[in-house]
């Protein structure tokens, strides 16, 4: 007896929806996307119990008329695609016609649709034949989904709770908003108006989303073949330890792509401190050959033509943004009055002279310096309020770049009059082969000898306060070079170490001239906001805060 059968067409369409219908925010895309393909201007989505009991999304956009109504919940009935060549050129946001006959055998489902002449009305339950009837109705459609799961509660019981998956729906439908600021969304969760976004400007669209100052979004803007990025990028202060606020779209479908947040975080790894990442939402217009969208059961991943392409291009973007504008960090709120007395700290200080105000070659504003404060912050005043600068993540900043400058124009080695002879440990000597070619580029040139012993030739020409030998184990030890690095990627880590073991420390004493020379080589940088890791370099108190602090306002 043959122990292969054919499934019975009721099993296999429930087995088919846990591709496309994985939990109730897929039913929010799904009829989101469809009513945004429907050329809809306004959208409401409504949701009880986080959509198990009920998700229904209303649109004003075209409608169906009835012979198209009794065919929708038919699976692989679709209007977008007629042969496999127009899969390759895709251009709207569903494709494949699975979604509602999926929704449909999951739950108890209604289509209320008309195309402005006629109204059609559609149920069906559990997967049953649909039951078509005339209805009355304005231009649009309405689409009612009830009891989702109700036949399969294994799949109910593997969910999250009911806020859980309530707060997902809210995120489907924020991120077509997202992609579709043209578009007017509303959404009412248990009866109360949650979600309430007119149609607006794509940066006013996306400040509101993300809850921001629309001024804190930097916008994005480049154009290579064919291809263009834009979008916006956050400042670096209000980067998460967490991705949630990472947008990508391609050609206006939300999408995951690790290709373009790997280029984000790559263009932003000097600016944002270690394990955070920056807020973005970046939008990829390409010809619709260069991408595949048909290559997820969910339409969650595409696949680009050209990877390496669309990696440099976002990258260029997100660089050109950071540094179209300054980046200097405001103080956000006045700190707490002091419950009593206490012995304030001595503030080294000059005082200004006549004329000492002065505009630096770049990126801050004028400054006239003060002073030192705990060894370890320099002080300057300017017209937009107090500048306190770290005077060690500055001094990193400074000799990263002057480092990456030198070795562009290759004069990054200084060779020593005596070459330092320094004994490795077997698993330090066994990374040198893997690295040397890149601790040469930034000056720190090194000869193996016999066994584990190597000398050290030359060394950055830079100011530092490394040994040779601490210099180089600080390299061996951080591994700036793990295999993954490449290029100048591998260049810039390697500078990285470099620059941060030669900076000048907290609680090291600066001249006058000392600051002087660090803030206007500071101010000469490309990237003066931020050192490497991603801490500020400095931070602006306005002068309104300053008020505050001493109850002037």
């Amino acid at each position: 007896m043959p122990r292969i059968r054919v499934l019975e067409s009721w099993l296999a369409d429930r087995i088919a929806a846990g591709e496309v219908v994985e939990r109730p925010a897929s039913v929010v895309k799904e009829l989101v996307e469809n009513a945004l393909d429907a050329k809809a201007r306004r959208i409401t989505v409504e949701l009880e119990e986080g959509g198990f009991k009920l998700v229904r999304v209303a649109d004003d956009g075209e409608g169906m008329d009835p012979e198209d109504a009794r065919l929708c919940l038919r699976r692989f009935a679709t209007s977008k695609i007629t042969s496999p060549e127009d899969l390759r050129h895709v251009s709207t946001l569903g494709f494949r016609g699975e979604a509602l006959p999926s929704i449909a055998a999951v739950s108890h489902i209604e289509i209320l649709t008309s195309d402005g002449e006629q109204a059609t009305r559609v149920r069906a339950q559990g997967g049953s034949e649909p039951v078509a009837e005339p209805a009355a109705a304005p231009r649009g459609t309405v689409v009612t989904v009830r009891h989702l799961f109700y036949n399969t509660p294994a799949r109910r019981r593997f969910l999250r709770s009911v806020a859980r998956e309530a707060a997902l729906c809210l995120d489907a439908v924020e991120r077509h908003a997202l992609a579709r600021p043209d578009v007017a969304f509303r959404t009412v969760r248990d009866g109360r108006e949650v979600l309430v976004l007119p149609a607006e400007e794509p940066r006013e669209r996306a400040a509101r989303v993300l809850g921001v100052d629309p001024e804190t979004l930097l916008p994005l803007e480049a154009s290579a073949q064919g291809l263009r990025v834009w979008g916006f990028v956050g400042v670096p202060h209000l980067a998460l330890r967490n991705r949630s606020r990472q947008y990508v779209f391609a050609n206006r479908r939300p999408i995951y792509s690790p290709v373009i947040i790997r280029a984000v975080e790559e263009a932003a790894r000097t600016l944002i401190f270690t394990g955070h990442h920056p807020l973005c939402i970046v939008f990829l217009e390409l010809p619709a050959g260069a991408m595949d969208p048909n290559v997820h059961p969910r339409k969650l991943e595409v696949r680009f033509a050209d990877d390496r392409g669309v990696f440099l291009l976002v990258q260029r973007a997100v660089q050109a943004a950071y540094r179209s504008r300054p980046l200097l960090r405001p103080v956000p709120a006045a700190p707490a009055p002091l419950g009593e007395a206490t012995a304030l700290p001595r503030l080294e200080v000059r005082e200004p002279e006549p004329g000492d105000l002065r505009e630096p070659p770049r990126r801050l504003p004028p400054w006239r310096l003060l002073g030192q404060l705990l060894r370890t912050y320099v002080l300057a005043d300017s017209p937009q309020g107090l500048l306190v600068v770290d005077q060690h993540a500055a001094h990193e900043r400074v000799l990263y770049e002057h480092l990456l400058r030198s070795c562009t124009h290759h004069r990054a080695a200084q060779l020593l009059a005596v070459p330092v002879r320094v004994e490795l440990t077997a698993s330090e000597a066994a990374m040198l082969p893997g690295i040397a070619d890149i601790l040469r580029e930034v000056g720190l040139e090194v000869e193996p000898l016999k066994g584990n012993t190597v000398l050290v030739r030359s060394l950055p020409a830079m100011p530092r306060r490394a040994s040779p030998e601490a210099l180089l184990r600080a390299c061996l030890q951080e591994q700036v070079w793990d295999g993954a690095s490449t290029g100048r990627q591998a260049l810039e880590r390697a500078a990285s170490v470099v620059a941060c073991h030669s900076a000048i420390r907290a609680g090291d004493a600066l001249s006058e001239e000392e600051m002087r020379t660090l803030l206007e080589s500071l101010a000469a940088c490309e990237d003066p906001y931020t050192c490497f890791h991603g801490r500020p370099t400095l931070v602006m108190v306005p002068p309104r805060e300053l008020e505050h602090w001493f109850l002037r306002r």
